[in-house]
């Protein structure tokens, strides 16, 4: 060997060293850069219940309630309550929870990808396709929901034991070390206790073992008997009972088939989104399927089962490929489940099974670079403008999500026909003080959903605030004939008299919500300002403000208000 060769070789050796500890590291920056621009967005739709609206975060030391709380997704409800702990209720530090397990994910993915590739037999360097799929999954717009939005958390806390469960595996087969297995079965129960769709681990494993074949092979059926069938009905069995309980809340809707059908079509509007990331939104109309027949529906299918049969015919000679394939079918179908859920479509729900896309443009990448013994930097500057694009376009995402009423306008756009987005977008231009404009929107809901007792509710107070008090009297009339016991709607009612002059009318009102909600403080202290202000009835105003107090003794002013009136009271019966 001459010696400049030697000396090549040596320096080719130690930048591959550089680039297996860089290029993680790159991954990861890039996570973060894309994502820089979230910490300062807002709680959103379900923040409201998951976060502000949870009251298991109230009392952190009750940590049994916060266990049950959510009982089958415990340790997201867990990692709130750790963000409410340092955070209190400050959305920044939420978010920044959720960007730093994003990372996380990046690097087990790098990391992952590499042992695939390396395990398919490849002569190239692993590095540079595990970069491709980390990279361009850290990056991509379609993660925004799950990363810049707080409850999309159980997605991102899914994936990071998804993964860290498969590397464990993966090292207990090449070390036949059963410790390693036993914390690899640790971890996915935890991916377990993140997202239901962690059913799918045994099958994402058993599709590993078989198109990759890392260990001996003669040690592979003793794997399926004792380790994947065990971890398989246990897994199956915590699905069907996840989904059971689903069936008890989805009542009424589509059959299993017929939703079968319509999730055909959603997946491959996600792959859509993938290929091509524009039109995303926080809410999605779908083709609801009503006939098995349905063309579409058909023609969907067909799609999936040759994708899947493509898979099955390139496995020898193109494994990581159809691993990615594999994985991304797999571990979507628990979130396109059989039972019908609320959305059809949500943009979340292909965090975890995207990586199986990524893997599987790593294993394209892959197949490029074996044909060249030295890459040339002009797939290097592709992929580079590229990750830049997609960084940019993430970035943009984010400052959609930032402001509410951007958001759900958006979103009525792409579901014009679906009530939530309208109401959604009502609520934000109501809070914003943008009566006027939440009118339309509410109006629109009641038109699609005549029967929700809020919205007519909500419309009725902005038709106050605009001047409209007739109109808001009838829109608060329609929210009682949905809902005779509302007692929102008698204090609606009574607040409207008020406005009006009539303390009479006011005061009967205040006093049916009290029939149908005998805790309803509000009515109480209204009533008591009534008695005190307008009737000049001291007594019935303190005890109006005494029974308040033993109702919610942190109420503002019910103290003053009930000392003030029984002095009042006093001088009265002098």
């Amino acid at each position: 060997m001459r010696p400049g060769s030697r000396g090549r070789g040596l320096v080719r050796e130690s930048i591959l060293r550089v680039r297996s500890r860089w290029l993680p590291l790159a991954a990861a920056v890039l996570a973060c850069a894309a994502y820089f621009n979230a910490l300062d967005n807002p709680f959103v739709y379900d923040d409201h219940d998951t976060v502000i609206g949870n009251r298991s975060l109230a009392d952190l030391s009750n940590f049994r309630f916060i266990l049950i709380y959510t009982p089958f997704r415990p340790l997201v409800n867990v990692s709130y309550a750790f963000d409410r702990l340092f955070w209190d209720y400050r959305p920044a530090g939420y978010h920044l929870t959720n960007i730093a397990l994003h990372v996380v994910v990046v690097v087990l993915l790098y990391v992952w990808t590499r042992r695939l590739v390396e395990d398919s037999g490849a002569e190239i360097d692993s590095r540079g396709p595990a970069f491709v799929s980390a990279a361009f999954f850290a990056v991509h717009p379609l993660q925004t929901e799950a990363v810049g939005y707080v409850s999309g958390r159980s997605e991102v806390m899914c994936a990071v034991f998804f993964i860290g469960a498969l590397l464990l595996s993966r090292r207990a087969i090449v070390t036949q070390r059963r410790v390693t297995a036993a914390l690899g079965i640790g971890c996915g129960l935890l991916a377990l206790a993140s997202k239901e769709i962690a059913i799918v681990l045994p099958v994402v494993f058993l599709a590993y073992d078989w198109l990759l074949r890392p260990g001996a092979d003669e040690l592979r059926g003793r794997r399926l008997w004792r380790v994947c069938v065990p971890l398989f009905l246990l897994f199956f069995a915590a699905g069907v009972f996840r989904l059971s309980m689903l069936q008890v809340s989805s009542a009424g809707r589509p059959s299993a088939v017929l939703n079968a059908e319509t999730q055909a079509i959603v997946i491959w509007r996600y792959v859509r989104l993938l290929v091509w990331p524009f039109g995303q939104s926080i809410m999605h109309s779908v083709h609801r399927v009503t006939n098995v027949a349905d063309p579409l529906a058909l023609i969907a299918g067909i799609a999936i089962a040759l994708a899947i049969a493509m898979a099955v015919r390139i496995r020898r000679s193109h494994p990581v490929v159809a691993f990615g394939i594999i994985w991304f079918f797999v571990v979507l179908a628990p979130s396109s489940s059989i039972i019908p859920l609320r959305e059809g479509m949500a943009e979340h729900r292909v965090y975890l099974a995207s990586a199986g896309f990524f893997m599987a443009l790593a294993g394209v990448v892959q197949l490029s670079w074996r044909r060249l013994s030295d890459p040339s930097w002009f797939p290097r500057i592709a992929v580079a403008v590229l990750l830049v694009a997609l960084c940019l376009l993430t970035a943009r995402r984010n400052l959609v999500w930032s402001d509410p009423v951007t958001l759900w306008a958006e979103a009525t756009l792409h579901a014009e026909n679906m009530w939530e987005p309208h109401y959604a977008l009502a609520d934000s231009l109501r809070e914003r003080g943008q009566c006027a404009a939440a009118i339309s929107e509410y109006r629109k809901v009641v038109a699609l959903r005549p029967a929700h007792r809020d919205a007519h509710t909500n419309l009725g107070i902005c038709l106050a605030q605009d001047g409209q008090r007739d109109e808001a009297e009838r829109a608060f009339r329609q929210a009682l004939a949905i809902d005779p016991r509302f007692a929102r709607g008698y204090t609606n009612l009574g607040a409207l008299a008020l406005l009006d002059g009539d303390s009479v009318r006011a005061r009967d009102f205040y006093l049916e919500a009290l029939v149908v909600d005998p805790d309803n403080v509000l009515a109480r202290m209204q009533l008591a300002s009534l008695y005190e202000h307008t009737f000049h009835d001291y007594h019935s105003a303190a005890r109006m403000c005494g029974e308040a107090r033993l109702v919610a003794p942190a109420t503002p002013g019910v103290i003053e208000c009930v000392e003030r009136n029984q002095r009042l009271a006093s001088g009265q019966d002098r």
